[in-house]
Protein backbone atom coordinates (compact mmCIF):
# COMPACT_ATOMS: atom_id res chain seq x y z
CA UNK A 1 0.00 0.00 0.00
CA UNK A 2 1.46 3.35 -1.03
CA UNK A 3 0.54 6.79 0.20
CA UNK A 4 0.01 8.98 -2.84
CA UNK A 5 0.32 12.58 -1.69
CA UNK A 6 2.59 14.17 0.89
CA UNK A 7 5.97 15.82 0.61
CA UNK A 8 7.28 16.42 -2.91
CA UNK A 9 3.88 16.92 -4.52
CA UNK A 10 4.78 20.31 -5.96
CA UNK A 11 8.00 19.05 -7.50
CA UNK A 12 6.21 16.16 -9.17
CA UNK A 13 3.39 18.25 -10.56
CA UNK A 14 5.36 20.05 -13.25
CA UNK A 15 6.67 16.87 -14.87
CA UNK A 16 3.36 15.07 -14.63
CA UNK A 17 1.56 17.57 -16.86
CA UNK A 18 3.54 16.32 -19.88
CA UNK A 19 2.93 12.74 -18.83
CA UNK A 20 -0.80 13.41 -18.66
CA UNK A 21 -0.91 15.05 -22.05
CA UNK A 22 0.85 12.08 -23.64
CA UNK A 23 -1.52 9.61 -22.00
CA UNK A 24 -4.59 11.52 -23.11
CA UNK A 25 -3.41 11.54 -26.73
CA UNK A 26 -3.35 7.75 -27.01
CA UNK A 27 -6.24 5.87 -28.58
CA UNK A 28 -7.51 2.83 -26.69
CA UNK A 29 -6.50 -0.39 -28.46
CA UNK A 30 -9.53 -2.42 -29.52
CA UNK A 31 -10.23 -4.88 -26.73
CA UNK A 32 -8.93 -2.80 -23.81
CA UNK A 33 -11.67 -1.64 -21.43
CA UNK A 34 -11.66 -0.10 -17.97
CA UNK A 35 -14.43 -0.15 -15.36
CA UNK A 36 -14.70 1.24 -11.83
CA UNK A 37 -17.26 1.05 -9.04
CA UNK A 38 -18.99 3.99 -7.41
CA UNK A 39 -16.98 5.52 -4.57
CA UNK A 40 -18.94 5.18 -1.34
CA UNK A 41 -17.44 7.22 1.50
CA UNK A 42 -18.27 5.55 4.78
CA UNK A 43 -18.75 7.67 7.92
CA UNK A 44 -16.28 7.14 10.77
CA UNK A 45 -16.01 8.70 14.20
CA UNK A 46 -14.55 11.67 12.33
CA UNK A 47 -14.60 12.14 8.58
CA UNK A 48 -15.15 9.52 5.89
CA UNK A 49 -13.14 6.94 3.99
CA UNK A 50 -13.76 4.64 1.04
CA UNK A 51 -12.17 3.02 -1.99
CA UNK A 52 -12.63 2.25 -5.67
CA UNK A 53 -11.54 -0.88 -7.51
CA UNK A 54 -10.43 -0.24 -11.08
CA UNK A 55 -10.57 -3.25 -13.41
CA UNK A 56 -8.71 -3.22 -16.72
CA UNK A 57 -9.62 -5.97 -19.20
CA UNK A 58 -7.08 -6.80 -21.88
CA UNK A 59 -8.66 -8.68 -24.77
CA UNK A 60 -5.84 -7.84 -27.19
CA UNK A 61 -2.85 -9.92 -28.25
CA UNK A 62 -0.30 -7.65 -26.52
CA UNK A 63 0.39 -6.90 -22.82
CA UNK A 64 -0.95 -3.62 -21.43
CA UNK A 65 1.85 -1.80 -19.60
CA UNK A 66 2.62 1.64 -18.30
CA UNK A 67 0.33 4.41 -17.31
CA UNK A 68 -2.88 5.00 -15.41
CA UNK A 69 -4.33 8.48 -14.83
CA UNK A 70 -6.88 9.02 -12.07
CA UNK A 71 -8.69 12.26 -11.23
CA UNK A 72 -10.09 12.55 -7.74
CA UNK A 73 -13.78 13.55 -7.54
CA UNK A 74 -13.29 15.85 -4.51
CA UNK A 75 -10.27 18.07 -3.93
CA UNK A 76 -7.54 16.67 -1.63
CA UNK A 77 -9.16 13.29 -0.96
CA UNK A 78 -6.60 10.88 -2.50
CA UNK A 79 -5.11 8.58 0.15
CA UNK A 80 -3.34 5.42 -1.07
CA UNK A 81 -2.86 3.25 -4.17
CA UNK A 82 -2.50 -0.51 -4.44
CA UNK A 83 -1.44 -1.86 -7.84
CA UNK A 84 0.14 1.36 -9.13
CA UNK A 85 3.12 3.45 -8.03
CA UNK A 86 5.62 6.12 -9.10
CA UNK A 87 2.87 8.73 -9.22
CA UNK A 88 3.32 12.26 -10.54
CA UNK A 89 0.73 14.93 -9.91
CA UNK A 90 -1.28 17.36 -11.97
CA UNK A 91 -4.43 19.35 -11.30
CA UNK A 92 -7.78 20.18 -12.85
CA UNK A 93 -9.04 23.72 -13.23
CA UNK A 94 -11.01 23.35 -9.98
CA UNK A 95 -7.96 22.13 -7.99
CA UNK A 96 -8.75 18.42 -7.97
CA UNK A 97 -5.60 16.32 -8.15
CA UNK A 98 -4.78 14.09 -11.11
CA UNK A 99 -2.45 11.20 -10.23
CA UNK A 100 -0.39 9.86 -13.13
CA UNK A 101 0.98 6.49 -12.05
CA UNK A 102 2.65 3.40 -13.44
CA UNK A 103 0.89 0.06 -13.31
CA UNK A 104 2.86 -2.24 -11.03
CA UNK A 105 2.33 -5.23 -13.32
CA UNK A 106 1.71 -5.67 -17.04
CA UNK A 107 -1.77 -6.98 -17.89
CA UNK A 108 -1.28 -9.99 -20.12
CA UNK A 109 -3.48 -10.80 -23.14
CA UNK A 110 -6.79 -12.25 -21.99
CA UNK A 111 -6.22 -11.20 -18.37
CA UNK A 112 -7.66 -8.58 -16.05
CA UNK A 113 -5.65 -6.17 -13.93
CA UNK A 114 -6.83 -4.24 -10.88
CA UNK A 115 -5.84 -1.06 -9.07
CA UNK A 116 -7.40 -0.09 -5.75
CA UNK A 117 -7.45 3.56 -4.64
CA UNK A 118 -8.51 4.71 -1.19
CA UNK A 119 -9.87 8.16 -0.38
CA UNK A 120 -10.32 10.19 2.81
CA UNK A 121 -12.58 13.18 3.40
CA UNK A 122 -12.60 15.46 6.46
CA UNK A 123 -16.36 16.06 6.07
CA UNK A 124 -18.44 15.51 9.21
CA UNK A 125 -20.78 12.48 9.04
CA UNK A 126 -24.37 13.58 8.55
CA UNK A 127 -27.83 12.11 9.08
CA UNK A 128 -28.44 12.40 5.34
CA UNK A 129 -26.54 11.14 2.29
CA UNK A 130 -24.46 13.55 0.19
CA UNK A 131 -23.07 13.33 -3.33
CA UNK A 132 -20.02 14.94 -4.93
CA UNK A 133 -20.86 17.43 -7.65
CA UNK A 134 -18.03 16.18 -9.92
CA UNK A 135 -17.21 12.69 -11.16
CA UNK A 136 -13.83 11.07 -10.80
CA UNK A 137 -12.18 9.69 -13.93
CA UNK A 138 -9.81 6.87 -14.84
CA UNK A 139 -7.76 6.40 -18.01
CA UNK A 140 -5.65 3.36 -18.91
CA UNK A 141 -4.13 2.83 -22.36
CA UNK A 142 -6.62 5.31 -23.81
CA UNK A 143 -9.66 3.55 -22.31
CA UNK A 144 -11.66 5.72 -19.89
CA UNK A 145 -14.31 5.45 -17.18
CA UNK A 146 -16.02 7.76 -14.72
CA UNK A 147 -17.17 7.15 -11.16
CA UNK A 148 -19.63 8.96 -8.92
CA UNK A 149 -19.11 9.60 -5.19
CA UNK A 150 -21.69 9.31 -2.41
CA UNK A 151 -21.29 9.94 1.32
CA UNK A 152 -23.24 7.34 3.29
CA UNK A 153 -25.44 8.81 6.04
CA UNK A 154 -24.98 7.92 9.69
CA UNK A 155 -28.14 5.79 9.43
CA UNK A 156 -26.70 3.86 6.48
CA UNK A 157 -28.65 5.49 3.65
CA UNK A 158 -27.33 6.38 0.19
CA UNK A 159 -30.59 7.52 -1.41
CA UNK A 160 -31.71 11.10 -2.15
CA UNK A 161 -28.27 12.60 -1.53
CA UNK A 162 -27.82 16.33 -1.09
CA UNK A 163 -24.98 18.01 -3.02
CA UNK A 164 -21.73 18.00 -1.05
CA UNK A 165 -20.14 21.46 -0.87
CA UNK A 166 -16.97 21.68 1.26
CA UNK A 167 -15.93 24.78 3.17
CA UNK A 168 -13.79 27.26 1.28
CA UNK A 169 -12.00 28.60 4.39
CA UNK A 170 -10.47 26.69 7.31
CA UNK A 171 -12.14 26.76 10.72
CA UNK A 172 -9.26 25.86 13.01
CA UNK A 173 -9.31 26.81 16.69
CA UNK A 174 -5.95 26.75 18.50
CA UNK A 175 -5.08 26.93 22.21
CA UNK A 176 -1.61 26.92 23.78
CA UNK A 177 -0.49 26.56 27.39
CA UNK A 178 2.05 28.71 29.19
CA UNK A 179 5.48 27.14 29.65
CA UNK A 180 8.05 27.10 32.44
CA UNK A 181 11.61 26.29 31.42
CA UNK A 182 13.41 24.39 34.19
CA UNK A 183 17.11 23.74 34.64
CA UNK A 184 18.50 20.47 33.28
CA UNK A 185 21.54 18.45 34.37
CA UNK A 186 23.76 20.25 31.85
CA UNK A 187 22.69 23.64 33.22
CA UNK A 188 20.46 24.66 30.33
CA UNK A 189 16.70 25.19 30.59
CA UNK A 190 13.94 23.21 28.90
CA UNK A 191 10.15 23.18 28.76
CA UNK A 192 7.26 22.31 26.43
CA UNK A 193 4.35 24.41 25.13
CA UNK A 194 1.23 22.18 24.83
CA UNK A 195 -0.87 23.03 21.76
CA UNK A 196 -4.35 21.80 20.88
CA UNK A 197 -5.95 22.37 17.49
CA UNK A 198 -9.57 21.61 16.68
CA UNK A 199 -11.06 21.68 13.20
CA UNK A 200 -14.63 22.91 12.93
CA UNK A 201 -14.77 22.64 9.15
CA UNK A 202 -13.99 20.47 6.13
CA UNK A 203 -11.99 22.75 3.84
CA UNK A 204 -9.80 20.65 1.50
CA UNK A 205 -6.24 19.98 2.68
CA UNK A 206 -3.55 17.31 2.98
CA UNK A 207 -2.33 17.95 6.52
CA UNK A 208 -1.49 20.55 9.14
CA UNK A 209 1.42 22.93 9.48
CA UNK A 210 2.40 24.94 12.55
CA UNK A 211 4.59 27.97 13.21
CA UNK A 212 6.08 29.37 16.40
CA UNK A 213 7.60 32.77 17.19
CA UNK A 214 9.61 33.20 20.40
CA UNK A 215 11.24 36.21 22.08
CA UNK A 216 14.91 36.91 22.71
CA UNK A 217 16.47 34.54 25.26
CA UNK A 218 14.90 31.38 23.85
CA UNK A 219 17.17 29.28 21.65
CA UNK A 220 16.28 29.25 17.99
CA UNK A 221 14.96 26.17 16.17
CA UNK A 222 12.70 24.69 18.87
CA UNK A 223 11.62 21.09 18.35
CA UNK A 224 8.08 19.92 17.62
CA UNK A 225 6.81 16.71 19.22
CA UNK A 226 5.82 14.37 17.63
CA UNK A 227 8.73 15.29 15.38
CA UNK A 228 8.17 16.33 11.76
CA UNK A 229 9.91 18.26 8.97
CA UNK A 230 10.72 21.88 9.95
CA UNK A 231 11.84 25.00 8.05
CA UNK A 232 12.16 28.69 8.85
CA UNK A 233 8.98 30.56 9.72
CA UNK A 234 7.69 33.74 8.15
CA UNK A 235 4.01 34.28 8.88
CA UNK A 236 3.96 35.24 12.58
CA UNK A 237 5.45 38.56 13.79
CA UNK A 238 8.75 37.88 15.55
CA UNK A 239 9.55 39.72 18.83
CA UNK A 240 12.73 41.86 18.77
CA UNK A 241 15.77 39.60 18.95
CA UNK A 242 13.58 36.49 18.69
CA UNK A 243 13.12 33.81 16.06
CA UNK A 244 10.48 31.78 14.26
CA UNK A 245 10.14 28.28 12.84
CA UNK A 246 7.53 26.34 10.85
CA UNK A 247 6.94 22.58 10.97
CA UNK A 248 4.48 20.00 9.72
CA UNK A 249 2.17 18.52 12.36
CA UNK A 250 2.13 14.73 12.55
CA UNK A 251 -1.12 12.96 11.65
CA UNK A 252 -2.01 14.14 8.15
CA UNK A 253 -5.52 15.35 7.35
CA UNK A 254 -7.69 16.49 10.27
CA UNK A 255 -11.44 15.85 10.07
CA UNK A 256 -14.26 18.18 11.03
CA UNK A 257 -14.85 17.96 14.80
CA UNK A 258 -11.47 16.31 15.44
CA UNK A 259 -8.76 17.56 17.81
CA UNK A 260 -5.00 17.07 17.63
CA UNK A 261 -2.31 17.87 20.18
CA UNK A 262 1.43 18.47 19.90
CA UNK A 263 4.18 20.28 21.79
CA UNK A 264 6.79 22.91 21.02
CA UNK A 265 9.93 22.03 23.00
CA UNK A 266 11.82 25.20 23.99
CA UNK A 267 15.33 25.56 25.41
CA UNK A 268 17.39 28.44 26.82
CA UNK A 269 21.10 28.82 27.66
CA UNK A 270 22.47 28.07 31.12
CA UNK A 271 23.13 31.75 31.87
CA UNK A 272 19.50 32.77 31.24
CA UNK A 273 18.20 34.92 34.17
CA UNK A 274 15.42 33.44 36.29
CA UNK A 275 12.03 35.05 35.66
CA UNK A 276 9.86 35.98 32.70
CA UNK A 277 11.22 35.78 29.17
CA UNK A 278 8.13 37.28 27.60
CA UNK A 279 5.40 36.05 25.27
CA UNK A 280 5.50 33.71 22.30
CA UNK A 281 2.87 32.82 19.72
CA UNK A 282 1.94 29.82 17.61
CA UNK A 283 -0.40 29.21 14.70
CA UNK A 284 -1.72 26.15 12.91
CA UNK A 285 -2.65 26.20 9.22
CA UNK A 286 -3.89 23.76 6.63
CA UNK A 287 -1.16 22.29 4.43
CA UNK A 288 -2.02 22.39 0.73
CA UNK A 289 -5.27 24.12 1.64
CA UNK A 290 -6.78 27.62 1.77
CA UNK A 291 -5.67 30.31 4.21
CA UNK A 292 -7.58 31.20 7.37
CA UNK A 293 -8.61 34.67 8.50
CA UNK A 294 -9.91 35.95 11.81
CA UNK A 295 -7.09 34.74 14.07
CA UNK A 296 -8.78 31.74 15.73
CA UNK A 297 -5.87 29.59 14.56
CA UNK A 298 -3.33 31.70 16.49
CA UNK A 299 -2.60 31.43 20.23
CA UNK A 300 -0.15 33.16 22.58
CA UNK A 301 1.68 31.85 25.65
CA UNK A 302 4.02 33.16 28.32
CA UNK A 303 7.53 31.83 28.90
CA UNK A 304 9.02 31.70 32.41
CA UNK A 305 12.45 30.46 33.53
CA UNK A 306 12.70 28.75 36.92
CA UNK A 307 15.25 26.64 38.81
Amino acid sequence: MRTVLRAGAVALAAGSVLFGGAAAAQAAPAGVTVSVNRLILEPGQFGHSGSIRITVKNRTSEPVRGNIAITEPIESTFDQFLGASGCGLGATGDNRTIAYCNLDNAIQPGANGTVTVTFRSPAKPQAFAQAATQSGTVEVAGATAEFATVFRSTSGKLTNPAPYVPDTEPKLAVTAGDVTLTRQQDGTFLGAVPVTVRSNGDAPHRGLGAEIATPAGVNGWPEIFPSEVCVGGGELPVPPGGSSEACSVAGGQIAEGQERTFEWVLTAPADTPIGSLGTGSTLVRLEQGPSQTGGANIATFTITVAE
